[in-house]
């Protein structure tokens, strides 16, 4: 009893220490350099002003093949699985200047936010302010299909907040999983290097092995 009581004791002085000092125990972003300074918000204005003319493809057939379209105002959303989502919206406690995800079923994305990666609705063309659909250079639908389902297999690993640290595969930021799957699967590297190793959401636009699709 002693004993336990000790620990008890040990545990409560240790949370009000926290508490006075303004240490936040549920903060574990804290530790890590915040995606402000990591994304600097005029870098990435850069790289939005880069992708404004960027050529829209139409989606690729069945072997891999891409055919540039002949207008831009085509009014279509991608919803084959494996395509990749990017938006510009601002996330606030996440990366503040971008978001991406994967489709999962046409209905279904896959993303990973502040509770880690999860599933959401496939409805980008309406819930947010902007959205890309991304089509990776190099790999069949089949392989996109499957590198949506090895998104989905992390399902319930937490959110990176380390955003340098993408070797990790116990958690993930949102372009990290992207990514990651594509990277580990077909040795595809959708990084551009801006951000050293980070990998902001809007690199996936910017690839040079990725065409935007509608």
């Amino acid at each position: 009893m002693k004993r336990i009581t000790n620990t008890i004791c040990a545990v409560l002085l240790s949370g009000i220490f926290m508490v006075m000092t303004g240490v936040n125990v549920n903060a574990a972003e804290q530790e890590y350099p915040p995606a402000e300074a990591v994304f600097p918000e005029e870098k990435v204005l850069q790289i939005e002003n880069q992708i404004k003319n960027t050529p829209i493809y139409n989606d690729k057939d069945a072997e891999g093949n891409f055919s540039l379209k002949n207008t831009r105002a085509t009014g279509t959303y991608p919803t084959r699985y494996g395509v990749i989502l990017v938006t510009a919206d601002k996330y606030k406690g996440l990366i503040p200047t971008g978001h991406a995800g994967i489709i999962w079923t046409s209905s279904t994305i896959v993303e990973s936010l502040s509770n880690g990666v999860t599933t959401g609705p496939n409805d980008w063309n309406t819930s947010k302010t902007s959205c890309y659909g991304i089509s990776v250079k190099g790999t069949t639908v089949d392989e996109d299909n499957e590198a949506s389902n090895w998104c989905y297999r992390q399902l319930g690993k937490p959110y990176n907040y380390n955003y340098f640290n993408v070797s990790t595969r116990k958690k993930f930021y949102c372009s990290q999983l992207v990514w990651a799957a594509f990277k580990d699967n077909y040795g595809i590297d959708l990084d551009t290097s801006d951000f050293g190793d980070a990998v902001h959401p809007m690199e996936l636009v910017n690839s040079s092995k990725t065409y935007t699709i509608k």
